[in-house]
Formats: structure tokens, C-alpha cells, sequence
């Protein structure tokens, strides 16, 4: 009986023991599971900005009593032809402005398209509402050499279309898609494959082919859903590419903030070569809560130390209230006020083919 007792007594210990352990190795699964989230991440999945020091900078480079109270009007603007023959040589490096924020960069015979829009509209319904082009794209889809590698900045509809997207995949079918985090599943619905997106957060960073990519922070906001609460459930950022020794920052869509996020990327990435840096969308100054006047443009061109960049996200889409000419001719004047040369800042015209790293 003693010896019955003893051995009962033994397996009872083994199976408190056991449970310790079990218990010890759940709770250490536990503790991992609830490793902190970055700041520019929400426990509901969401995401936010975190450059909040101080209140967002806003800029007014017109009196907001002087701003017309009607949305741009749109009119065409001119389209140009000519340099075709720096994309048949596989040893030059251009941009082409295709519109809005879309560019076409040639990295000698490597090819992106950066957020690609070539739809009528910048809407889910494009037969039905939603902003209209008043320019047709600079260059056609199917001009285009090839495409390599897509950049999409954030969800935005005149930023990332479905229609260009499904049209790119046809063309380039094994093209690469880079997105922010949770926008692979967007395109998944589309019909690209898995293995053919790279979905990243701020500041990670993939290989492909000849080109680096980092994707860096920047204040602005995502929505793609009539409801409220797809506001922000997906990523937004820019884009560092590093083709050898040649740095180019694609921005997107973006506000000053509190200015830490590009004084972040100028410390790890200036001097830049080539920035794209967007323009318009600024009036009145509100709206320099979301989209940077060609005025901070230029500032974050000066921050970076960019040897060259290029305007964008104007001239296509009446978005809010700037007059379609104003974006050009701000950034001519705040050129002169910061004493940056014209050649250094400028807004290409529709389909103009810019040589690179001159």
C-alpha cells in the first residue's frame, strides 16, 4: 500500500509539473503575442499618424478670403511628344509626368509606374461620379516600353485604380506590385497573385531586381469604403528606391505634420537625387492638413537635398479649390522666395520624358 501511495503520489507531482510547464510556455506565447504595436499602429487594426509634437503645419499661400469658393475648373492642358529615343536606350534614366501622381520612371531598362491612374475618373464608379479627368493621360498604357515594378503610395481612388491596375497585370503579368500594409488584399481581389506583392510597413525594406525599396512614413490618411470605418484601415507612405548609387523619394500623397517624419528620411537618405513631390490641393489652407503647399514642397526639397525633383498631384483632378494654374505658379514663387534654381524644382508637362541624373 505504502509503495501504491508513494507512486500516486509521484505521478500527482509529474502532472502538476507538467501543467507548470505548459502553463509557463502559453504564458510566454502570451507575452509574445502582445509585443508592443509601433505607435502608428491602432489595437483595432487601424493606423494613424504619430507626427502629432506639435499641431500640423499649415500653409496659406493665398489669403483663404481670396480663394474661389467652386472647386478647379478644369481645362485641358497641353501634352507633349518628344526624347522617345531615351527609352530606347537602355543605358538612360528617365520620368515621364503621365498625370496627377502617376510617373513612369526608367531606371536604364528597368520600369515603374508610380500610383497608376489612366481611368476617366478617380472613382469606384467610373460611368457615374467621382472627380473627371481634364487632361488624358500624357502617355498611353501601351506606349510604354515595360513595367517592371509598381509603387502604390496609398488607397486612395485617384491613386490606386482598379481599371489601370487589372490593365498593367494584363500587359506585364508578372509585374511586381509594392504596397503598404493591407492593400495586398485589394489587389488580391483583383487578380494579381500573391507572390507577385510585396506588402510592407514604414520603414521595411525589399529587393527587386536592380532596385531597393524602403517605404517611409508620411502624414496623411487612408479610405476606400463609403463607411467611416474604412478610414484608415490601411497604410499610407512613400517610397525610397535606390537604383546603385542613385537615391530617388516618390513622397505620394502628403502634409507637412509636424515635419519629423522627412527630417527622419533627410537624416537617412539625403542627398536625394531625383525627388517626386506633390504640388497641389493646398487652397484653402485647411486643406495643408492633408496635402503640403508648393511652398513645403520646396522646403522638403531643401531638406532632403535634392539635386533634382518633379512636381505632381496637380493639373489632373478637381479636387478642392486651388485655380488649375496655381500650383506651377506658387512653386515659381516660392523657388524664388528659398532661392531655388528653376531648373532644380519644375512641373513637367503632360507626357514630357525628363532625363534623370544629368
Amino acid at each position: 500500500m505504502k509503495s501504491l501511495r508513494l507512486i500516486s503520489g509521484l505521478l500527482a507531482a509529474l502532472c502538476v509539473i507538467a501543467s507548470a510547464v505548459s502553463c509557463s510556455r502559453n504564458s510566454s506565447e502570451e507575452l509574445l503575442a502582445q509585443k508592443p504595436l509601433p505607435l502608428h499602429h491602432l489595437p483595432d487594426g487601424h493606423f494613424r499618424n504619430t507626427d502629432t509634437s506639435v499641431a500640423p503645419i499649415r500653409d496659406t499661400m493665398e489669403a483663404d478670403s481670396l480663394v474661389p469658393t467652386y472647386r478647379t475648373k478644369m481645362y485641358r492642358l497641353p501634352i507633349v511628344r518628344g526624347n522617345e529615343n531615351l527609352w530606347e536606350d537602355s543605358s538612360a534614366s528617365t520620368a515621364t509626368w503621365i498625370g496627377h501622381a502617376t510617373y513612369y520612371i526608367k531606371l536604364k531598362d528597368f520600369g515603374i509606374l508610380a500610383d497608376p491612374i489612366f481611368s476617366d475618373r478617380a472613382s469606384p464608379v467610373q460611368f457615374l461620379f467621382g472627380p473627371k479627368r481634364g487632361t488624358p493621360p500624357g502617355r498611353d498604357l501601351d506606349s510604354l516600353p515595360r513595367v517592371d515594378l509598381v509603387l502604390i503610395s496609398h488607397d486612395h481612388y485617384d491613386h490606386l485604380d482598379r481599371g489601370s491596375i487589372k490593365d498593367i497585370h494584363k500587359k506585364w503579368p508578372h509585374c511586381i506590385y509594392a504596397v503598404p500594409l493591407k492593400i495586398a488584399e485589394i489587389l488580391e481581389n483583383w487578380g494579381i497573385p500573391k507572390s507577385q506583392i510585396l506588402e510592407l510597413d514604414w520603414w521595411e525594406e525589399a529587393t527587386v531586381q536592380k532596385v531597393h525599396l524602403t517605404f517611409v512614413p508620411a502624414h496623411h490618411t487612408s479610405r476606400r469604403g463609403a463607411f467611416a470605418s474604412s478610414r484608415n484601415s490601411t497604410l499610407w507612405g512613400g517610397w525610397i528606391i535606390e537604383f546603385g548609387e542613385k537615391k530617388l523619394w516618390f513622397a505620394g500623397d502628403i502634409a507637412m505634420g509636424d515635419g519629423s517624419y522627412y527630417k527622419a528620411i533627410a537624416q537617412k537618405f539625403a542627398p536625394i537625387d531625383v525627388s517626386f513631390l506633390p504640388i497641389g490641393s493646398y487652397k484653402p489652407s485647411r486643406y495643408t492638413r492633408v496635402h503640403v503647399s508648393p511652398r513645403q514642397a520646396a522646403q522638403l526639397h531643401l531638406l532632403v537635398n535634392s539635386r533634382q525633383s518633379l512636381a505632381m498631384h496637380w493639373g489632373t483632378f478637381s479636387m478642392v479649390y486651388d485655380r488649375l494654374e496655381d500650383p506651377p505658379k506658387d512653386l515659381a514663387r516660392a523657388r524664388k522666395e528659398l532661392g531655388i534654381p528653376d531648373s532644380s524644382f519644375r512641373a513637367p508637362q503632360f507626357g514630357e520624358i525628363v532625363p534623370l541624373f544629368p
